[in-house]
């Protein structure tokens, strides 16, 4: 299993609170975008790291993710923020089962 740091799951969480608000919906989209960047940013990471072997399956678990994000973001782009509400409510499924807290004190 993987960490996940606070701020990360929290941006993931606040996010599924504005997505309701059709007013905040291209903010919404910005912040599905940036974090499509960041998984991308990732998965290059990962996959370069794999002359070694694919580690704990980091590049495929990265990959779904993506995939994830990316049926997310092409819902809210259609506006149909209720799709995309339960698209980002299997994403927040699939971090809380793929990934633990980060510990409170390091």
């Amino acid at each position: 299993m993987f960490m996940i740091s606070k701020e990360a799951m929290h941006s993931v969480m606040s996010l599924r609170e504005k997505i309701a608000d059709p007013e905040k919906r291209a903010e919404c989209i910005a912040d599905v975008e940036n974090m499509i960047k960041m998984k991308e940013s990732h998965l290059a990471r990962a996959e370069w790291g794999s002359c070694c072997g694919n580690i704990c399956n980091l590049a495929p678990q990265i990959d779904s993710e993506l995939q994830m994000l990316q049926n997310t973001l092409e819902v809210l782009r259609k506006e149909d923020s209720t799709k995309a509400s339960s698209l980002l409510e299997d994403y927040i499924a699939f971090l809380q089962e793929s990934y633990r807290p980060e510990p409170e004190h390091w």
